[in-house]
């Protein structure tokens, strides 16, 4: 383990009992570690909405002498790392506005995309889609504008297994639902920041039940963070006014299409049969393709 990863595992640990702004400057650092070198302390304390100060007291709070040694850990793994290619690319992509805003979102989901790839290991995915596909009970915990996201799962991965269920659903209550979660459940959580109040509730089942969390977020420093059996990531960056959740469609599918490969021949046969219903029932045109 690199001294950038120690530090970084160290800020993870600690965001939760760090004040709130020093928690905020945490999550940039954590998130964003190319701006250290590349950005003034107060550029960077401008993208973390701190005061420059606040970066100050998190290095001494961290037990670094000031920021330059902080920084310091930073510029030796920029000098032996890659770049962070979402980051760079999504910059570039909004210093372009001559090809029109349509061009400029498409590119910056290619780059989300390109972030997802880069960030989640194969090791990871596969570690998630096992736990996902085995549980008991499968529950997705999406809310808002991660709704889209979660809806996508669970559709996907009711067509693979029995015992998924949206959390805190039309007709459920949330609270209701985390209290039935037991040790044998798992959860898929979905958020990016600013994270959706339910997501404490969240925590708190879990941490309660003993299910196994996976968590699918814009950040490694989420208040699930501590609670997660396995960690993937999505960026949420977009040109427009509102970030996007392309990237974190992209995981979920790819999550489902694993937990296809680890289920297998059960999976395939429950498959073919809710597309033999499908059709039975009318809810697929008559016509079918020739197989």
């Amino acid at each position: 383990m690199t001294d950038l990863e120690a530090l970084t595992q160290r800020m993870i640990s600690q965001i939760e009992t760090l004040p709130r702004r020093l928690a905020d400057g945490a999550r940039y650092l954590i998130d964003h570690p190319d701006d250290v070198v590349l950005l003034s302390m107060r550029e960077i304390a401008n993208r973390a909405g701190v005061a420059p100060a606040t970066l100050v007291r998190l290095a001494r709070t961290l037990d670094f002498a000031d920021w330059s040694q902080l920084r310091a850990v930073y510029a030796e793994s920029f000098r032996t790392g890659p770049a962070r290619y979402a980051d760079k690319a999504v910059e570039a992509v909004k210093q372009d506005k001559g090809s029109g805003l349509l061009a400029e979102t498409f590119k910056a989901q290619e780059a989300s995309l390109a972030y997802a790839l880069k960030s989640n290991a194969t090791s990871d995915i596969s570690a998630a889609a096992k736990t996902l596909a085995h549980a008991e009970r499968l529950y997705v915990a999406a809310f808002m504008s991660c709704r889209g996201p979660g809806l996508t799962f669970t559709y996907l991965c009711k067509m693979l297994r029995p015992n998924v269920e949206l959390l805190g659903s039309e007709g459920s209550s949330l609270v209701a639902d985390l209290a039935m979660l037991t040790e044998r459940d798992a959860v898929l959580s979905i958020n990016f920041q600013p994270y959706a109040r339910e997501i404490d509730m969240v925590a708190e089942g879990i941490r309660s039940s003993g299910a196994k969390l996976v968590s699918l977020s814009d950040s490694r420093a989420t208040p699930l963070q501590p609670h997660a059996f396995t960690s993937l990531l999505f960026s949420a960056e977009s040109p427009s006014f509102f970030p996007s959740v392309i990237s974190a469609v992209g995981v979920v599918e790819g999550l489902a299409a694993a937990m296809l490969t680890e289920l297998q021949d059960t999976a395939m046969e429950r498959i073919g049969t809710i597309e033999e219903q499908l059709y039975a029932s009318g809810s697929y045109h008559a016509h079918r393709r020739a197989r």
